[in-house]
């Protein structure tokens, strides 16, 4: 009963230091990145002509100077009807182009308030930058997973989780600059007048939408985490949350994590300065995978550049359909090195491929007798949209799988493919399928692929027109 009297702490945004913390900051414009001005101002100028969507990357990429722009609009006057604006996309359209990159390309850069007298702090202050890049991907990546409907939201929330510690390490560029405090995100939030959405997603306590809170929290925790390197304990607990709210195994969500920390090092960690991704890639206990058969080497340029000269010559000649596709697919076999071939045909009238020509499958081969339905959209309808090639292979394989045609996969086998559609006087007749029977291919076999398909349908089309001529 003696404790139930005692009083209550005051909240941490409820301290007089905090409160000048943040009478502090909210006077204040945020300095932004250099990297970030010198984009803006390439878009200077361009008018309407720039595209939104270009602005919009640019700016989610400076937490900075996101929270700059979220404060900023959120904090106008408006009615009581005006909604919270959490798409920067929404912003650039409701200010205009020229006035937002006007307005905010002037704002001072990180980089003049820290360099060089505040080095250490501007190190800190990058990783920090990092961190909230690498979260951002992670929420909207567990978002997509759980069929979120405003990615934009879970991003810009886990892009701003980190700025009261950017604020912390600006500082000491500032003028006059206060104490630190330990403000958390949720206060600044509401300080700024930031979305509503932003405070509920980042707090605990916050009872709406809990499920959708608590992946966007394990995100953080994971960016931050990651930073440290893949062994760290807390790691495992929050694959595993997130894996109970998405339903499916702790397994699944760290295949999702890895490949996006994968694609992340290669595209958006421009700091050399900061850890190497390389302390994110784990090394688990286990079997390591087999590897793939080796790529077939590149074909010997005289023989494949003579099996060309011979399939042009066949055109030239006024040779047959039959003959002029024998020639197309000795090239791709003996000069491109493929082991298996197939040509599906346009059956007139009935909206599908069938099989006309095969090589390299013996007779059980269910890739002799398939057939493709081009009634629903699939990769192969939309390939036979205009001459155009795909090679599926591990690195797009998750991008691509969904969109093949049904019963594809279990006829075709595992490993590399690549497909081509062909094209006679600007009409689809067909497309051409090559692997390698579950091997990986090379760069070479894909350019003398594409570089067969295309002399075929040139050849087929000389053909044709000599047909129409009466030649």
């Amino acid at each position: 009963m003696a404790d139930a009297l005692k009083p209550k702490p005051k909240p941490a945004a409820d301290t007089p230091e905090t409160r000048a913390w943040l009478d502090y900051w909210a006077r204040r414009p945020l300095p932004v990145l250099q990297s970030t001005k010198a984009g803006l101002a390439g878009f200077a100028g361009k008018g309407e002509s720039a595209r939104i969507g270009d602005i919009a990357d640019l700016v989610l990429r400076d937490p900075l100077l996101t929270a700059h722009a979220l404060r900023q609009i959120n904090g106008r006057e408006r009615s009581s009807l005006a909604a919270d604006v959490v798409s920067i996309e929404s912003i650039v359209m409701l200010m205009g182009v020229d006035a937002f990159i006007g307005q905010f390309s002037r704002l001072p850069a990180v980089e003049s308030l820290l360099l060089p007298k505040h080095a250490a702090q501007y190190h800190a202050l990058l990783q920090e930058v990092a961190t909230a890049r690498l979260a951002a991907r992670l929420a909207r990546d567990l978002g997509f997973q759980r069929y979120d409907a405003h990615l934009d939201e879970v991003f810009a929330t886990a892009l701003l989780a980190r700025i009261p510690r950017m604020l912390q390490h600006l500082a000491p560029g500032m003028p006059t600059p206060p104490a630190d405090a330990a403000v958390p995100m949720t206060a600044l939030a509401r300080h700024w007048k930031l979305p509503e959405v932003c405070s509920n997603l980042l707090d605990p306590e916050h009872g709406v939408e809990v499920q959708r809170g608590e992946i966007q929290r394990a995100a953080i925790r994971l960016a931050e985490h990651l930073q440290l390197g893949w062994w760290q304990a807390p790691i495992g607990a929050d694959l595993q949350l997130a894996g109970e709210v998405l339903g499916i195994t702790t397994a699944e969500v760290w295949a999702l994590v890895r490949r996006a920390l994968l694609d992340f090092a290669h595209r958006d960690w421009p700091y050399a300065q900061i850890f190497p991704p390389a302390r994110w890639l784990a090394m688990l206990p286990g079997e390591w995978p087999k590897p793939q058969p080796k790529a077939a080497a590149a074909p010997a340029k005289a023989g494949f550049n003579e099996l060309l000269r011979g399939l042009q010559a066949a055109g030239d000649s006024g040779a047959s359909f039959n003959q002029i596709m024998t020639h197309a697919i000795r090239a791709l076999a003996e000069g491109a090195g493929f082991k298996r071939i197939l040509f599906g045909l346009m059956v007139a009238g009935q909206r599908s491929l069938k099989t006309r020509y095969v090589f390299g499958a013996p007779a059980d081969d269910p890739l002799r007798a398939f057939e493709i339905e081009l009634g629903t959209p699939h990769l192969f309808s939309k390939l036979l949209l205009k001459p155009q090639s795909v090679w599926l292979n591990v690195g797009n394989r998750p991008q691509f799988e969904a969109l093949l045609p049904r019963g594809l996969r279990q006829a075709a086998g595992e490993g590399d493919f690549m497909a081509m559609s062909l094209f006679v006087n600007d009409k689809p007749v067909g497309l051409f399928f090559a692997d390698s029977q579950g091997g990986a291919l090379s760069d070479a076999q894909y350019a003398g692929f594409k570089q067969v398909c295309l002399l075929t349908g040139q050849c087929l089309t000389r053909q044709a027109r000599r047909l129409d001529l009466g030649g």
